[in-house]
């Protein structure tokens, strides 16, 4: 994973932050998961792409009955209701008028790594590298980065 130095304003003074970097705008498509699920199966990668193409209605389906969706290795998703300042004074005035989105939230998985912390697993592995050092790009205050 790649990041990049970036400026930004907090509280009226300028902070620097690392940010992520995506490198395609090409993203992974179901195509690409179904081959590369494929080759860690028995699997073909016409099965694996059926079940990633059904996976997205019968999660629906599943959170549309007030239930949360737990991958393995992955995460939990559920439907989040976004109200947006829409907040009313008594119980009685709550309705569904006020909802404005309905949104899915993600939450990773965390499991134990060594028997006392927890980890993510979708995280553990990453290694971050410095974008412009990785380019020889120059950063937002016009500094070209150095090995």
């Amino acid at each position: 994973m790649f990041f990049k130095k970036s400026k930004l304003k907090v509280n009226g003074k300028t902070k620097w932050f690392p940010r992520a970097v995506i490198v395609s705008k090409r993203p992974a498509d179901s195509d690409e998961l179904a081959r590369r699920i494929a080759q860690m199966s028995t699997a073909s990668t016409g099965d694996v792409h059926l079940v990633l193409r059904s996976l997205p209605s019968v999660m629906a389906q599943i959170m549309n009955e007030g239930r949360t969706v737990h991958i393995d290795g992955l995460g939990s998703f559920f439907f989040k209701l976004s109200c947006a300042g829409r907040g009313v004074d008594t119980p009685e005035e709550v309705s569904r008028k006020q909802i404005k989105d309905i949104r899915v939230q993600f939450l990773p998985e965390r499991q134990r790594i060594d028997g006392k912390r927890f980890g993510k697993p979708l995280t553990q592995d990453v290694e971050l590298e410095d974008w412009d050092v990785v380019t020889g790009a120059a950063n937002d205050d016009g500094q070209t980065a150095s090995k």
